[in-house]
């Protein structure tokens, strides 16, 4: 795989669909972002992406670092493809902020006559709020325990099933993938993945779910456990360092394993999870725990959208748009984090989230988060307070 250039892939893909998807034979929409699909198919090609602008003030307190300066910032400016010929659907997408564009889903997938095989790059299949995508979260930053615990895109191939109240998907995986539209590995960390979801549909319109999944990783150097207090423009709280050469120790590999719990009954909606991961390589082979618990509210009487197929959060389609006249959909939101460290010596974090969040249109909303945060570590405290706004477009 380190020869191969996905940007030729990617030419190869657009060389394959995008004359005929351009041809007059196909109907093009605006579905929200450009669209081509045959009449005569399941066959389509569109372009995809997202644009996030956040505008945030910290206040901040901590014996270890000076309060951030940045107020705003690009979040993310993701672009790339999309499209499906038979039985096989491909998806091209990078982050284009840095100076060398990020890979995120690179990956080829193939139904099968029982369920489908993808490969490429892709998440590892761990944590039912990394799963959903960020256009379809709540909350402007996602729960603690997915940055902390590292649940991540890598090179790797994997398995999806499902039927009216499962899915099962498991994989295999080798490193992160490299930037510079390189179909290669960035480092010779590996793992084994695996989710199993079971949900529900009561009379009374009541969806329920339940999930669980596990992680094997491998590392290639050790690993670093550390997260922002749900603000990026924030800085870092409580850090475990589990590299190569630090005092705790280098951390050989990883055990980690999840539980989520959804409910969606008409406008209300409460989420959970608790995940824990396990070193191996330092002394007392440490642990750590993080969790959350989330609920919301919409205010316009709309649903949360969910995805039986994959088990994720869906989004929420406003019943009346600004553009047609309407007010949009508002929904409020509230989360508890917490993530214990005590292994490392770094106490506990915890985070309360509250939200409100306007969806002007099907794929363009205005979120606000307060955030309010503390880090009780054994010998110091750290206090972040933060109230961010943030501008989303994505098709």
């Amino acid at each position: 795989m380190r020869s191969l250039k996905i940007a030729a892939a990617a030419l190869g893909l657009l060389a394959t669909t995008a004359p005929a998807a351009l041809s007059q034979s196909w109907e093009f929409s605006m579905a929200p972002g450009p669209r081509w699909d045959s009449p005569t198919t399941s066959n389509y090609f569109k372009f995809r992406g997202r644009v996030f602008f956040d505008i945030a003030d910290v206040d901040w307190s901590s014996p270890l670092s000076a309060a951030p300066s940045d107020g705003e910032e690009w979040r993310t400016v993701w672009a790339g493809i999309e499209g499906q010929i038979g039985n096989l659907k491909y998806v091209a997408e990078y982050d284009w902020l840095p100076d060398n564009p990020v890979p995120l889903d690179v990956n080829l997938t193939y139904r099968l006559p029982t369920g489908s095989v993808r490969v490429g790059n892709f998440k590892t299949m761990n944590s039912m709020e990394e799963q959903s995508s960020s256009l379809n979260i709540s909350f402007m930053e996602r729960g603690l325990l997915t940055d902390i615990f590292g649940i991540d895109r890598r090179l790797g191939v994997a398995y999806f099933w499902s039927n009216d109240h499962f899915t099962a998907s498991a994989g295999a995986y080798g490193g992160r993938m490299a930037d510079n539209f390189e179909f290669a590995e960035a480092d010779d960390s590996s793992a084994l993945a695996g989710r199993v979801t079971w949900h529900t549909e009561r009379g009374d319109g009541t969806t329920i779910h339940l999930g669980a999944s596990f992680r094997s990783l491998d590392y290639d150097g050790g690993v670093r456990l550390r997260d922002r207090p749900q603000a990026h423009l924030a800085n870092n709280f409580a850090t475990a360092d589990y590299r190569t050469g630090r005092p705790l120790g280098e951390a050989d590999s990883s055990d980690l394993i999840a539980l989520e719990a959804a409910v969606i009954r008409g406008p209300f909606w409460a989420h959970g999870e608790f995940a824990q991961m396990t070193l191996d390589g330092p002394a007392g082979s440490p642990a750590f725990d993080s969790g959350f618990a989330s609920a919301g509210y919409i205010l316009t009487g709309e649903t949360r959208g969910y995805r039986g197929s994959t088990g994720v959060f869906d989004r929420i389609s406003p019943a009346s748009t600004l553009s047609s006249g309407g007010m949009g959909a508002w929904e409020i939101a509230a989360r508890a984090d917490y993530a214990d460290m005590g292994d490392a010596g770094l106490g506990r974090m915890e985070t309360l989230t509250l939200g409100v969040n306007w969806y002007v249109e099907r794929n363009a909303r205005v979120m606000f988060n307060y955030v309010t945060a503390e880090h009780d570590a054994p010998t110091y405290t750290e206090t972040s307070d933060v109230a961010q706004l943030r501008l989303q477009v994505g098709f």
